[in-house]
């Protein structure tokens, strides 16, 4: 069976270094479709894992715990993507002067 293990030590540290690279870029560039492709890397990773552990067969029930700690860096990192792009918008809509998709993290963006 093939495995995208994005739980591997180095495989998140590469990935972890590829989000905070398109973080950046996005901040510098006020454009809030930079870190979204991060975003829908993770949420393809996310889907196929999630097929992966569902359709998983007796011959191979022991990656159920591999594909397990993939599916928790693949919510984690969503949940980091999906912040960071949110912070962008608000940037490039500031930036910009529109309206940004949610305000709901005022709070939040004060802070940070």
């Amino acid at each position: 069976m093939f495995l995208i293990n994005v739980a591997n030590p180095w495989a998140l540290l590469v990935s972890l270094f590829v989000i905070i690279c398109l973080i950046y870029i996005g901040k510098e560039a006020k454009n809030a479709h930079v870190p979204l492709m991060g975003l829908i890397v993770f949420l393809i990773l996310l889907v196929m894992h999630g097929i992966q552990f569902l359709t998983l067969s007796v011959q191979y029930q022991e990656m159920a715990g591999d594909l397990g700690r993939c599916l928790l860096v693949d919510f984690v990192m969503i949940f980091l993507t999906y912040i960071s792009y949110l912070w962008i918008d608000d940037i490039e809509s500031k930036a910009k002067n529109k309206k940004s998709i949610s305000n709901s993290l005022d709070w939040f963006w004060k802070n940070v």
